[in-house]
């Protein structure tokens, strides 16, 4: 079984269990599988057993044609031999030819010559607004903790101080019982937040000089609503009254940091487009790879009416938003999913895929929690070994998250880790609703403020997850689902998936929505998707 499945990796060929154990069942494996090798004329990512009978069928054909025509001649072994030698000689010739025409495992592409991209007519413009790559500071000591949160709270409270003019006027939480007012206007942020036996919320929150205790009360149906979207280490502000003997805040009014309603949108002057391609997972079993394939020929211009080959041809950005490959030791028992086990040919394969993209395209690769960068966030870029494999592509290599502009148009993305850490700790939220939960992190103004959830965090100097800038776009993937939303003219994009389901997700019950590519148009801003799980004609 080795030798056989040896023989397919050196041609970067992927054996389904069933097609092993159908091999397995002939008299003679290795000559099968090698015979089998010789008449494949493309060498699928994936090889199904529904393949290996249709070539097997072409090699009856042949061997009863054969047959046939040793029939018809005279009955001279000699004569005979010569012809079997021609004929394996031409085929064998043949073979070679076409493996050496093609690259290993990729499918064959040649645009069509009547299709001009117009994407190719524009250079791309590609700026890097804010990225962790290359400034990570942080080493784990207590020190590095209390810059991360003293960033995040000045930042966070700047924001308020610019959105209303109550908030400039707040106190430090160590003078609320000095100040002997009726009413206060606090910022800080969040230590704990549990609910009463009656019903009552409490909100415990911080800041560099003390600590105060918040009572939403019950009857404050509205607010106490509000009050329980709070989350541990978020920043805050809220207006109350002080309590008789000065130990509470009674909350009035709770607010979060969120996003002006009336920003500025960029818009591009060209009309060009930025793709999405979510959590490719190359590496898996699950991968899809006829949907894949059916992408990488739409995007050449080979499938789609007027239309959709009009859409590929003005596609100038690809953006990678994190899990390129499946990586190793993610989820209980994964190496039992995967077809690459070594991460690093995970990654070279990722490389060879990539190449089959036109040149007219420029990649934007993040990582995410299946990559092989640190598992605490803000993530860097890959190190320059995997940069090194996607030479020759126009490839930029960004951390996770990060905010860049296409043609002017500000783009925030995030692999999306901490989707989970939202979705567990807010009740209105579900995971399977990503759209809700990317407007829960713009209203905070956070991308993963809970220490000690899911998702690990880096104590980096300055707190590289707050949304200090408004995007136009912000993308995420993780989930493996695709939507697109809307928030304060804000597009919102969760980019699906290329893997099918998991037995892991099989087991939480999740069911991914892969094969789609969200796109949006960078002119209009208006933002679509395309199918592949259904064939493109």
């Amino acid at each position: 079984m080795k030798e056989i499945l040896r023989l397919f990796s050196e041609h970067g060929t992927f054996v389904q269990p069933e097609v092993v154990d159908y091999i397995t069942s002939k008299e003679d494996p290795q000559g099968f599988v090698s015979l089998l090798l010789k008449e494949l004329k493309e060498y699928p990512l994936v090889l199904t057993l529904s393949d290996v009978k249709a070539v097997e069928e072409l090699l009856t054909v042949d061997q009863e044609t054969t047959t046939q025509m040793d029939e018809e001649k005279p009955d001279s072994s000699e004569t005979v031999e010569e012809n079997n030698n021609l004929l394996c000689s031409e085929k064998q010739k043949t073979n070679e030819e076409e493996v050496d025409s093609s690259p290993d495992n990729l499918i064959t592409l040649e645009s069509p010559s009547s299709w001009k991209p117009l994407a190719r007519e524009y250079e791309p413009e590609i700026k890097v607004l804010k990225d962790v790559t290359g400034r990570s500071t942080c080493e784990g000591s207590t020190d590095d903790f209390i810059k991360l949160f003293r960033s995040r709270y000045n930042t966070i409270k700047r924001m308020f101080q610019s959105q209303r003019r109550a908030v400039t006027n707040s106190i430090p939480l160590d003078k609320i019982k000095k100040q002997y007012l009726k009413e206060v206007h606090l910022v800080g942020i969040v230590s704990s937040v549990h609910t009463t036996s009656k019903g009552h919320m409490i909100i415990e929150i911080e800041d560099e000089n003390g600590t105060a205790t918040l009572l939403v009360p019950n009857s404050e149906r509205q607010l106490l609503q509000q009050a329980q979207e709070v989350v541990v280490d978020e920043v805050v502000s809220i207006t109350g009254a002080i309590s008789r003997n000065g130990d509470l805040v009674v909350v009035k009014n709770l607010a979060f940091p969120d996003i002006q309603i009336t920003h500025e949108k960029h818009f591009a002057e060209v009309p060009l487009y930025a793709a999405f391609l979510g959590d490719i997972h190359m590496g898996s079993k699950m991968f899809l790879s006829d949907e894949w394939n059916m992408m990488i020929k739409w995007l050449n211009g080979n499938v789609g009416n007027k239309r959709q080959r009009d859409v590929a041809g003005k596609i100038k950005y690809l953006v990678v938003p994190g899990d390129t490959v499946d990586g190793i030791g993610i989820y209980p028992n994964q190496e039992k999913e995967l077809y690459i086990k070594d991460i690093y040919k995970q990654y070279e394969e990722l490389a060879k895929q990539f190449q089959l993209i036109p040149d007219h395209i420029s990649i934007i690769i993040q990582p995410g929690n299946h990559d092989a960068v640190r598992p605490a966030e803000p993530q860097p870029a890959f190190e320059k070994e995997l940069q090194d494999l996607f030479s020759g592509k126009d490839v930029y290599f960004a951390g996770n998250p990060c905010y860049f502009s296409l043609h002017g148009v500000e783009v925030l993305s995030y692999h999306g880790l901490s989707l989970l850490d939202f979705a567990t700790n807010i009740p209105t939220l579900k995971y399977n609703k990503p759209v809700d939960i990317m407007k829960i992190a713009l209203r905070k103004r956070h991308l993963a403020p809970i220490y000690g959830g899911y998702t690990p965090l880096a104590p980096e100097h300055m707190d590289y997850m707050v949304i200090d800038r408004i995007p136009d776009i912000f993308v995420t993937g993780h989930v493996h689902l695709s939507f697109i939303g809307e928030y304060r003219g804000v597009t919102l994009v969760n980019a699906s998936s290329w893997q099918a389901q998991t037995s892991y997700q099989k087991m939480l019950n999740f069911i991914p929505d892969p094969a789609k590519l969200p796109i949006v148009d960078l002119k209009s801003g208006n933002a679509t998707t395309m199918d592949f799980t259904n064939s493109i004609p």
